[in-house]
């Protein structure tokens, strides 16, 4: 059982320009036609019939140490680093497979951009049984023997592990799956391609074969693909297509399954019966966010009914083609390898580094320590050991290690991002808020990103952070705009570029673009993390634009009437200390027929019932109303405060103002007044003006002359102290209401989670609270809602090797102790809070 986050690369379009040009044919077909450079150099493509072949299985992540005294070796490729246990034959070999694979994209796919920031490192281990202990654990925490191979991409290495001796094709199938997701993902951007698509040709694309480095063969039946589809009833491809990389993944292990049976049927009827320019135009048209059912029949010139009968009659085959190339020259790569022996301390470090990038934090530090004992000013351990100190949430630790690979080693890019990551998260409050650097701290930033940058320029995480921390310090907007742009230049895809470069032209009040780019990454996102932040910035942008708006229409009418009396002789000054209470009069949702608003605060949401009942508190009454659900909801906030409610079941926000609208019934409806339409949160002050009373406009007389025409006096600020002490108050108060509230029969406690117990019978979760021990039973991670308020738990993995948090969580659990299993009851939530937090039952 594992709940973790993990950023996926992305990033221009042109490979299906080429993959029309791989349509096998019954007859030899010369490439000649496809229009490429690289044409020329294959000789030619030809189709055969075969029956199908099994498809190994393979997943990713690993684990812990290997034989002492086992010689390691390194051997750099054209494209790739590999090291390994294994002998330099077997090593050179694992290289030149990888290399051909590549090679073959590259002379294929004139349009792929297969030059990537991200270096890709492979492990090689001597046998299965050294590798063993590096292969991924299953949700009970034991090793999966089972595994072959994996591909693990990271922000700033790949990881290609895997072992000598075993089926090649078992080894290799999902790794090619996994580099081909790597090459879409970097030229057109994850969450650009269609989740089918990028699913059925990387299952295409993971059965290459290659004989005499020169004869390659691609699109090999899968055997336990057909078997699955035979005894299934197809997807319709309205929802095949509808499908994003989050819900497949959140689907069951059959669904799931059927999914990429499908997909690469699909893939493999298009692009062995001709229809490829079909495909490419289909996806082109997807990507400029033509409907699907729209672009598929401008590209296929077909129905989605037509299409499922005619890939169900193809499923149903009993043989089919492949497709063979012949290169003129061979693809041999071992005259440019070389190979150097690697010193424990170097095989201990990439280690450590392998482990770390796998999410194995914990387990990578006795690989670096050893490697620091041997070689003290190792650049790759000190820099490892500094991200897995960070990781472990001992900052002071990781400064020390970090400051010393950078004495150590001035050309390494990521010692030196290390380095400023450290200190920007240093000015993070308890929940995750950064208020600002200061001068000191601001520079050493700077000037790491600056180096970081100047030696790996592709290396895109230091243009991100550096624009971070510029949009926190509210300084250099366009060099940061600029360095976004370089970054996505790199990287098209990526999200979370995309979605700092709106905050910073927010801030530059580009309101337009801003809110272009976050709306397209929130109806693309491909996980709810991402889509939730993209909503966020468009509603934040959309009232900071229209707020904005407001309050330059109503500053130019004030100007025109001072302008207008200063024409007839006098000098007049604004004295309207209500005009911001007007801008925001003026933004609120206008009441339709029948509706009504009120100010008071929502005192709780009951979901236990249909429809969702709301407890409404005014200055002089409390009522109910009610709403089907909570997309039909008008949410809006014009205070900085409420900007990160989060609305949901069995929530209170007692400690937020609102304007609450509702549409009385008709008829009543048990104890509820009305239907609630719309929610607009508002300062502690608010109140309601008439905003169409002009302003309030008097003479200057040497009584009034602390203000120049036509400019506002500010209120008088508060204490930096108490504000500050308000603002933390105010967010532990909007904590406690939001968070999860027991329902019949259930129990809420606040402790710390100790460890958590994994077997083949369940999962049991221990408690340690101030007057005793909780041991809590789930029969699964889905049945458990995890909630996260605390910045440096976010990315952390719950697993069932889980050290004891230092954290406090609030949880909650059925009050039904069960003897057999020794367990106080059954655990519900489970949602871990600042220290500072107290619960108030």
């Amino acid at each position: 059982m594992k709940f973790s986050r993990r950023y996926i690369l992305a990033a221009a379009v042109g490979m299906l320009v080429c993959v029309g040009s791989i349509t096998a044919k019954s007859d030899v077909t010369p490439l000649l036609k496809c229009g490429l450079p690289q044409c020329p150099a294959i000789e030619n493509v030809a189709a055969k019939d075969t029956t199908s072949l099994a498809q190994g299985l393979l997943t990713d992540t690993a684990s812990a140490p290997a034989a002492a005294k086992d010689e390691w070796i390194q051997v750099k490729s054209k494209n790739f680093l590999l090291i390994g246990n294994a002998s330099e034959k077997d090593i050179r070999k694992v290289a030149t497979r990888l290399e051909q694979f590549r090679e073959t994209f590259r002379l294929l796919f004139a349009g792929i951009n297969l030059t990537s920031p991200i270096e890709t490192n492979v492990v090689v281990f001597k046998s299965d049984g050294a590798y063993k202990n590096f292969k991924p654990k299953r949700a009970d925490g034991k090793i999966d023997t089972g595994i072959a191979g994996y591909f693990q991409t990271g922000e700033d290495v790949n990881y290609i592990t895997l072992a000598v001796g075993g089926d090649e094709k078992e080894t290799y199938n999902t790794i090619f799956h996994e580099y081909v997701h790597f090459i879409v993902n970097t030229n057109f951007g994850k969450s650009e391609v269609p989740t089918w698509f990028n699913e059925g040709l990387a299952e295409y694309y993971s059965t290459f074969e290659i004989k005499n480095d020169q004869e390659v063969h691609l699109g090999l039946p899968q055997q336990n693909h057909l078997d699955l589809l035979s005894m299934s009833q197809l997807i319709p491809l309205d929802t095949l297509f509808k499908i994003s990389n989050y819900e497949l993944h959140n689907q069951g292990g059959h669904g799931r399954s059927i999914f990429y049976a499908e997909s690469w049927a699909l893939v493999h009827y298009l692009i062995q019966t001709g229809k490829s320019a079909g495909l490419s135009k289909f996806l082109s048209l997807v990507i400029k966010r033509t409907p699907p059912e729209k672009a598929f029949q401008d590209a296929f010139q077909i129905s989605y009914a037509d299409m499922q009968k005619e890939l169900a009659k193809y499923v149903g085959k009993r043989s089919f083609q492949y497709n063979i190339f012949t290169f003129n020259n061979k693809l041999t790569f071992d005259a440019d390898m070389q190979a150097t022996p690697l010193d424990e301390a170097g095989s201990n470090a990439f280690l450590g580094d392998l482990l770390y990038h796998t999410n194995r934090a914990d387990d990578a530090e006795p690989f670096l320590v050893n490697a620091l004992a041997l070689q003290p000013n190792s650049s790759m351990a000190n820099t490892t050991l500094g991200m897995v100190r960070i990781k472990q949430r001992k900052y002071a630790e990781a400064s020390v290690v970090l400051e010393k690979a950078l004495a150590g080693d001035q050309k390494n890019p990521h010692v030196f991002y290390e380095y400023a990551f450290l200190l920007s998260r240093q000015g993070q409050d308890e929940f995750g808020f950064v208020r600002g650097f200061d001068a000191g701290s601001l520079a050493k930033m700077r000037d790491a990103l600056n180096k970081a940058i100047a030696i790996a320029p592709a290396y895109t995480e230091s243009y991100e952070l550096f624009a971070y921390i510029n949009l926190v310090a509210n300084d250099q907007l366009d060099e940061s705009a600029a360095m976004l742009k370089t970054a996505l230049k790199y990287q098209p895809g990526n999200q979370r570029y995309a979605l700092r470069l709106a905050e910073i032209l927010s801030r530059q009040k580009k309101y337009g673009d801003a809110v272009a780019i976050a709306q397209k990454i929130a109806s693309t996102a491909d996980d709810p993390e991402t889509k939730h932040r993209a909503d966020e910035v468009v509603n934040d942008l959309n009232r900071i634009k229209q707020f904005n708006d407001q309050q330059v229409a109503e500053r130019k009418r004030y100007e025109a009437q001072i302008a207008e009396a200063n024409h007839q002789g006098e000098t007049l000054v604004i004295d309207d200390p209500d005009m911001n209470l007007r801008a925001i009069n003026r933004a609120l949702r206008k009441t339709g027929d029948g509706e009504t608003h009120v100010i008071g605060s929502i005192q709780r949401i009951d979901c236990h019932t249909r429809p969702l009942v709301f407890t409404v508190k005014t200055p002089t009454e409390t009522f109910t109303v009610t709403t089907s659900d909570f997309d039909s909801l008008s949410l809006r906030a014009y205070t900085p405060d409420a900007n990160k409610i989060q609305i949901g079941c069995d929530q209170g926000l007692a400690a937020f103002n609102a304007v609450i609208t509702y549409k009385k019934n008709a008829v009543p409806k048990g104890n509820a007044r009305g239907d609630l339409i719309s929610i607009e949160f508002v300062d502690k002050n608010f109140h309601f003006v008439d905003t169409h009373e002009p302003p309030s406009l008097t003479k200057r007389t040497a009584a009034n002359t602390g203000t120049e025409s036509g400019t506002l006096n500010d209120p008088p600020p508060l204490k930096s102290a108490d504000a500050e002490a308000q603002r933390r108050a105010m967010m532990l108060r909007a904590l406690g209401e939001g968070l999860k509230k027991p329902g019949n029969g259930q129990k809420r406690e606040m402790g710390y989670l100790e460890k958590i117990e994994c077997s083949n019978k369940g999962y049991s979760f221990i408690f340690r609270t101030a007057s005793k021990t909780f041991r809590l039973r789930t029969s699964g991670p889905n049945s458990l809602a995890i909630g996260v308020y605390v910045p440096d738990l976010n990315g952390m993995e719950f697993g069932c090797a889980i050290k004891p948090i230092e954290f406090p969580a609030v949880f909650i659990y059925t009050d039904k102790p069960d003897g057999k299993t020794k367990t106080d009851g059954e655990i519900v939530s489970l949602e871990f809070v600042p220290k500072s937090f107290v619960l108030d039952q």
